[in-house]
């Protein structure tokens, strides 16, 4: 926890007539679980830990990324109710995939197929 203190100044007496020292504290929060990206996998929950980028520049964090030895995978939250609806893969080789999250189904289905070149 970050804790960032500095003294006011002396505050009234208290009720036994010492000066009191008034003290401000400024705690930076620790992520919310609840603001946390999250999948499905059958049974079982993935939590994703909390979205860092803004992919849509509405001004809230709806994506993360995660580097591995192929490539990179983004993880989008598209409407913003924390769980993932949107995977993009970006292989070691240029080839790009995106699979969106079917809604009634709840399967995943590719959407995009490319190279970056």
């Amino acid at each position: 926890m970050d804790v960032h203190t500095h003294l006011d100044g002396l505050g009234d007496p208290d009720e036994h007539g010492d000066p009191v020292i008034e003290v401000a504290a400024h705690v930076t929060p620790a992520p919310d679980v609840h603001d946390h990206l999250w999948m499905a996998d059958g049974d079982r929950i993935w939590d994703l830990g909390p979205a860092e980028t803004d992919t849509d520049a509405d001004g809230v964090a709806d994506s993360l990324t995660r580097v591995g030895p192929d490539g990179m995978t983004v993880y989008t939250d598209t409407d913003h109710d924390g769980r993932v609806d949107a995977i993009t893969e970006v292989h070691g080789d240029g080839a790009v995939e995106t699979h969106r999250l079917d809604g009634r189904t709840g399967e995943w289905v590719r959407t995009d197929v490319g190279r970056l070149d």
